[in-house]
């Protein structure tokens, strides 16, 4: 399959992860350099900085005829117009995207986007029995909402500071799939040691978010 990835970060990095695996043929492009650039290095893939709500970036590309595009900017307008220049001019034959307000997805789907994603709502939680520090997590459904990413920030009062994956024996029911340490997007092995300030993104099924955020925070005794 020959995939499009417009715009994201930590969304673009779990994404080109699992579809590289696969074997699909993908481009990036993304407006932003240093991340344009580390997925460049991390993948050893086609990423180019770009604009990607503009025509000319489409033919830069070269990527008429694709199979899908998945548009990841950060406002819900940026998506429409990926989308639309995708399949209207260069053919491209499916467009998902992430959208921030939810009473958009009915609109994008009236006007021909294939796959609006209400999903990218930051939530704040104050940790039970623990101090004022706030916990920031992020989640986006996939896979028509049968897989949850979530973007969890790591406070220095989580158990889960200064402990290796290894260490940590993260449950079954979900997978670090990288951790963001500005500037840099690391590929976790179990060596990896996670610290103050790392966003992590894990993977799961949406029944087991809520079990795995807990056990980040440090609700779950066992962390």
């Amino acid at each position: 399959m020959n995939i499009l990835i417009c715009g994201g970060r930590l969304e673009a990095d779990y994404i080109l992860s699992a579809f590289k695996k696969r074997g699909n043929r993908i481009v990036v492009m993304n407006p932003d350099e240093a991340t344009a650039e580390l997925l460049s290095e991390h993948y050893d893939i086609d990423v180019v900085k770009t604009d990607p709500t503009k025509i000319y970036s489409f033919e830069l590309a070269d990527v008429f005829d694709y199979d899908l595009v998945v548009s990841l900017m950060d406002r819900d307008c940026e998506n429409f117009v990926v989308c639309k220049i995708a399949k209207e001019l260069f053919n491209i034959k499916k467009a998902i995207c992430t959208v921030s307000n939810p009473n958009n997805v009915a609109i994008f789907q009236r006007l021909g986007i294939d796959s609006p994603i209400s999903a990218s709502y930051l939530l704040k939680e104050r940790i039970k029995g623990e101090s004022d520090v706030e916990s920031i997590f992020k989640t986006l459904s996939l896979e028509n909402e049968k897989i949850v990413i979530t973007e969890i920030k790591i406070g220095e009062e989580f158990p889960c500071c200064g402990r290796t994956l290894m260490d940590l024996k993260l449950p079954a029911t979900g997978n670090i799939t990288c951790i963001f340490r500005d500037p840099e997007v690391i590929i976790p092995r179990g060596s990896t040691m996670i610290e103050e300030g790392d966003t992590i993104v894990i993977a799961s099924a949406p029944e087991h978010q809520r079990e795995l955020i807990e056990f980040i925070k440090g609700s779950d005794e066992d962390a």
